[in-house]
């Protein structure tokens, strides 16, 4: 018995640990990277799109490179053709389609289910914008006229906002961003736990049982 209340409180402070530690998300800029780094021990690293770099995984920082498949022009492999399905086979699945597709779009007609789903989707949303924080921000800009890089400058140092909000104007033309986030997982399962109590559950079921005595017709 004293085993199994070990293993338990192991489990839930391991567990605990996972929810509970933040995954930090870095864009790089000048490094042109994204950097996600989680519990310490996992990193990811991806190059920013049109940068050149590989992705990577790091575990306890060493590294394990990400082999993207391509495919080789003339390698001289032909395909392979799939088997063509029976007729019966496709049409089952085109069937299936329209049904779905119908029942989709009685849903979408459907005010109640419109309302309330509109109204759930902009809660979750907003709750897991939340579960977001910022915690540090470095913006250079550069204006191509000089004069205005001058009035932005003279405009942040009388709001007091450019040593707060980390934006910095420079006179050397270069522009760059460093943006880091810490996302909590605990509040993004806590958004969709009270997501999904929130959605037209009965609306629906009554859409698809129309949907099923029109198809039964």
């Amino acid at each position: 018995m004293e085993t199994l209340l070990i293993e338990l409180c192991v489990v839930v402070l391991l567990f605990a640990a996972v929810v509970f530690s933040p995954v930090v998300i870095a864009v790089d800029s000048r490094n042109r990277q994204v950097r996600i780094r989680w519990l310490l021990a996992l990193e990811f690293q991806m190059p920013l799109p049109g940068a050149s770099g590989q992705k990577s995984v790091a575990i306890f920082r060493k590294p394990f490179p990400i082999r993207e498949q391509q495919a080789a022009a003339g390698s001289g492999g032909a395909k392979k053709e799939k088997p063509a399905k029976p007729a019966s086979a496709v049409r089952k699945a085109r069937t299936k389609r329209r049904t779905a597709g119908r029942f989709l779009a009685r849903c979408l007609g459907d005010s109640d289910i419109r309302r309330a789903l509109a109204r759930q989707l902009s809660l979750l949303l907003s709750r897991i914008f939340r579960s977001a924080n910022l915690t540090h921000s470095d913006v250079d800009i550069s204006l191509p006229d000089p004069a205005l890089n001058g009035i932005l400058a003279g405009a942040l140092a009388a709001s007091n906002r450019g040593a707060g909000s980390g934006v910095q104007v420079n006179f050397m033309g270069e522009n760059s961003l460093f943006l880091e986030l810490r996302l909590y997982p605990h509040r993004v399962f806590k958004a969709f736990l009270l997501f999904l109590p929130g959605l037209p559950y009965r609306a629906v079921v009554r859409q698809w049982r129309v949907c099923s005595a029109a198809q039964s017709q």
